[in-house]
C-alpha cells in the first residue's frame, strides 16, 4: 500500500495544476471563481485531485482504492482586460487515475476525463464590488461504462451557468481579505460557492466552502441529498510566472470522501502585454505671480491606484513608481486654481516640472495723474473705490501722479476729488499683473451750470427710475453718475461749462445718449423717452386717401417727423411699422391694404428722412388686431392706424 501511495504522491507532483486558474479555467480559487478576469495573456494549467474512497470490490467486502483527477492541460486565454469590462475564453480535457484491487482483473487503470470549454464576462469598474458571470459547455464525457470508484471531482452537467461577485476589500487595506460569492446552475443541480482570500506577494491564504445541491434539497448545506465541501488551500509563487497551488477539501457529506488538491500554473508571455515600467517625476509647485513655493496635493485623477500626494511648504516632490509614459496630473492648493496637465514620466527623472497655481483672486496696480482741467496743474486730490474693501490713496500735490497696488483684479468705480473742483467719476477695469492708467482733469466750482431733464417711458409716458451718467465729450472720462428723482423722473446734474455726453439708463429699457453743451449761467434741459423691446406708438395724424395707401401731406408731416425723432434718439433700435385696418371690406382686401400702408410709412421713412432701410420692419395686420369695437364709427376710426413697435436692436 504504501508503495501506491508514493506513486499517486509522485503523480501529484509531476502532473499539477495551479489555483489561480480554477478547476477547468477562470480566475478562481479552485472551483470558486473570482468575478475579475487574469491579467490579458495565455495561461496554462494542471490540476489534480487525488480520493481515497471505499469500494465495495468483486467479492462484496469493502476496500479502499484510490483515483485521481487529472484536468490538462487548462488553457485560460484572456483577450483584454481593462478597468471597465474583461473577458476570458477557457477551455480543458485530461485524464483519470485509478488504484483499486479486485474490483477487476486490471488493478490499476486510467481513462479520459471530460472535455470543456467557456467563456467568462467581467465587469470590473465599480470599486471593492466586481460583477461577472460565466459559463462552460461539456462536449464529452469521461467513460461511465467503466468500474470507477468514484465520481468526478469536479461534477457538471452539459451546461453550466454561474454569477460572480467579488469584494476586492485588498484595494482598502493590503491586509484586508477578498470575498468571493457564486451562485449558478448546472442542469437540475443548484450550484453555490463562497471563498475568502488573504493574498501577499508571493503567497495567497484561502479557503472555500461550496454546495451542490438538488431538485430536492432542503437547502444549501443539505449534506444527505447534495454535496458540501470545506477545501481551504495555499498558493506560492507569481500570477505574471509559475505558481504552485495546495489544498485539502472536507467533504461534509458522508457518503463522499475528502479530495487532495496540487496544482501549477504557467503564465506564457503569449498575448500578454509587457510589464508596466515605472519611472520618476520630480520637480516643485510655485505660485505662477511670486513665482514663491506653495504647499500643495498632487493627484493623479486618470490612475486610482496613485495616491494623492502632499506637499509641505516648500513645494518640492520626488515622486516614485510611476507609471512611464504620459500621464494627467491635478494639482491643488487653498486659495488657488486648480490645475490639471499632462507630463512625461521617465525611468530616470531629468529635467524638475515646475506647476504654477495662480490664486483664485488675482491683483493688479492703478496709476495716474489729476490735473486742473484749465491750467493743467497737478492738484491734491484723493482717489476714492465704490466698493467696499479698497483704501483711498492720496494724490502727489507737486506732480498730481497716484499709485495704488494690489488691487484684486475686477470691475471699479472711482472717483478723483479736491477741494475747490468738481469730482470726476470712472469705471475702469483692473486687470490681473497689469498695470491700469487712469487720467483726470477736474474743473473748478467757480464756473458752472446744470443740466436737468426727465426720464420716461416713451410708450407710456410713466416716470422711470434710470441712472444719468455724464461724460467729457472730449476725454471720455465720467464726470459723474446720479440718479433721477423715482416720482417724476427728474434729474439733476450740477458741472462746469462744457460739453458732455448724457446717457439715461434704466432697467429693461434701451440706454439713450444726448450732447449736450453746457454755458454759464443757462442750465440746459434734456428730456429721454425711453423705449424697449415691445413698445409701441401708435403714429396718430398719419392719413391717406380714401381706400389707398398714399400719405397725404402736409398733414401727416407732424407724426412721421416724430417716429423719425424716436429713431433718431435711439440709434440701435430695430422697429416694426404695423398696418391695420377697420372690418369695412373684405378680409383679403383689408390684409391687403394695411401691407400697403405700412411699406408707404416705411418708404418715406427710408427716402425722405435717410433712416437705415435694415433697422425697419414693414408689417400689415388688417382688421385682425383691432383695439376697439367695430360696430361704431369711434371704434373704426381706432382700428384704422399705423403703429410703431420696439422688436429689438442692431446686431443683438
Amino acid at each position: 500500500m504504501g508503495r501506491n501511495v508514493l506513486i499517486l504522491l509522485t503523480c501529484f507532483f509531476v502532473l499539477a495544476g495551479f489555483a489561480y486558474t480554477g478547476f477547468g479555467g477562470g480566475r478562481a480559487l479552485f472551483t470558486v471563481q473570482d468575478a475579475q478576469t487574469e491579467e490579458a495573456g495565455l495561461n496554462v494549467a494542471l490540476h489534480l485531485i487525488g480520493r481515497n474512497p471505499t469500494y465495495r470490490d468483486n467479492e462484496e467486502a469493502d476496500r479502499k482504492g484510490y483515483i485521481a483527477d487529472l484536468l490538462a492541460p487548462t488553457l485560460d486565454w484572456t483577450p483584454f482586460s481593462s478597468r471597465y469590462i474583461g473577458a476570458e475564453i477557457f477551455a480543458n480535457w485530461g485524464g483519470i487515475f485509478q488504484y483499486a484491487p479486485k474490483i477487476r482483473e486490471q488493478v490499476y487503470d486510467l481513462g479520459l476525463n471530460d472535455l470543456r470549454a467557456g467563456a467568462k464576462v467581467s465587469i470590473p469598474y465599480l470599486p471593492v464590488l466586481k460583477l461577472g458571470g460565466m459559463a462552460t459547455y461539456t462536449f464529452m464525457f469521461r467513460d461511465q461504462t467503466r468500474n470507477w470508484i468514484d465520481q468526478s471531482a469536479n461534477p457538471v452537467d452539459t451546461l453550466t451557468w454561474a454569477g460572480l461577485a467579488t469584494l476586492r476589500f485588498q484595494d482598502l487595506m493590503p491586509s484586508l481579505p477578498n470575498v468571493h460569492i457564486n451562485y449558478g446552475k448546472s442542469g437540475t443541480w443548484t450550484n453555490y460557492g463562497a471563498g475568502l482570500e488573504l493574498a501577499g506577494e508571493g503567497l495567497a491564504i484561502f479557503a472555500e466552502l461550496t454546495s451542490r445541491q438538488g431538485q430536492n434539497s432542503s437547502g444549501i448545506f443539505d449534506t444527505e441529498q447534495g454535496l458540501v465541501r470545506l477545501t481551504p488551500g495555499v498558493t506560492f509563487g507569481s500570477r505574471r510566472g509559475l505558481a504552485m497551488s495546495l489544498g485539502y477539501s472536507f467533504s461534509l457529506t458522508e457518503s463522499v470522501p475528502n479530495q487532495v488538491i496540487f496544482g501549477l500554473n504557467v503564465a506564457t508571455p503569449f498575448f500578454r502585454k509587457p510589464p508596466v515600467v515605472l519611472g520618476e517625476l520630480s520637480g516643485k509647485v510655485v505660485d505662477g505671480s511670486k513665482k514663491t513655493p506653495v504647499a500643495a496635493v498632487v493627484e493623479f485623477p486618470d490612475n486610482p491606484k496613485l495616491k494623492p500626494v502632499t506637499l509641505d511648504e516648500s513645494g518640492l516632490f520626488l515622486l516614485k513608481k510611476l507609471p512611464v509614459g504620459v500621464l494627467k496630473v491635478r494639482v491643488s492648493a487653498e486659495g488657488y486654481r486648480q490645475l490639471e496637465t499632462f507630463v512625461n514620466v521617465e525611468e530616470k527623472a531629468k529635467e524638475p516640472v515646475v506647476f504654477e497655481l495662480y490664486p483664485l483672486v488675482t491683483y493688479g496696480v492703478l496709476a495716474g495723474t489729476v490735473v486742473d482741467a484749465k491750467t493743467g496743474k497737478p492738484l491734491a486730490a484723493t482717489i476714492s473705490f465704490k466698493e467696499s474693501g479698497v483704501e483711498p490713496v492720496s494724490v502727489d500735490p507737486n506732480t498730481g501722479a497716484f499709485r495704488k497696488d494690489n488691487i484684486p483684479a475686477g470691475t471699479y468705480t472711482i472717483t478723483a476729488s479736491a477741494e475747490g473742483y468738481f469730482p470726476a467719476t470712472v469705471t475702469i477695469q483692473i486687470k490681473e499683473n497689469q498695470i491700469t492708467s487712469q487720467q483726470f482733469t477736474l474743473n473748478p466750482l467757480a464756473v458752472k451750470s446744470v443740466i436737468t431733464g426727465t426720464v420716461t417711458d416713451r410708450g407710456t409716458m410713466a416716470p422711470l427710475a434710470a441712472r444719468i451718467t455724464v461724460k467729457d465729450a472730449q476725454s471720455g472720462s465720467v464726470f459723474t453718475e446720479v440718479s433721477n428723482d423715482l416720482g417724476t423722473g427728474v434729474y439733476v446734474v450740477e458741472a462746469p461749462v462744457g460739453t458732455y455726453s448724457v446717457t439715461a439708463h434704466a432697467e429693461g429699457y434701451i440706454d439713450q445718449s444726448a450732447a449736450i453743451v453746457l454755458q454759464e449761467g443757462s442750465p440746459a434741459t434734456h428730456n429721454f423717452a425711453l423705449v424697449k423691446v415691445g413698445t409701441t406708438v401708435t403714429l396718430k395724424g398719419i392719413y391717406f386717401d380714401f381706400n389707398k395707401a398714399t400719405i397725404k401731406f402736409p398733414e401727416s408731416q407732424e407724426a412721421l417727423q416724430a417716429a423719425y425723432q424716436i429713431l433718431k434718439d435711439n440709434p440701435t433700435i430695430k422697429v416694426e411699422i404695423q398696418g391695420h385696418t377697420d372690418n369695412v371690406g373684405s378680409d383679403e382686401y383689408n390684409q391687403r391694404l394695411s401691407e400697403q400702408r405700412a411699406w408707404a410709412v416705411v418708404n418715406y421713412l427710408v427716402q425722405q428722412m435717410g433712416v437705415d432701410p435694415a433697422r425697419l420692419i414693414a408689417k400689415g395686420y388688417g382688421e385682425s388686431m383691432p383695439k376697439a369695437p367695430n360696430d361704431t364709427p369711434e371704434g373704426r376710426a381706432l382700428n384704422r392706424r399705423v403703429e410703431f413697435v420696439v422688436i429689438g436692436e442692431l446686431n443683438k
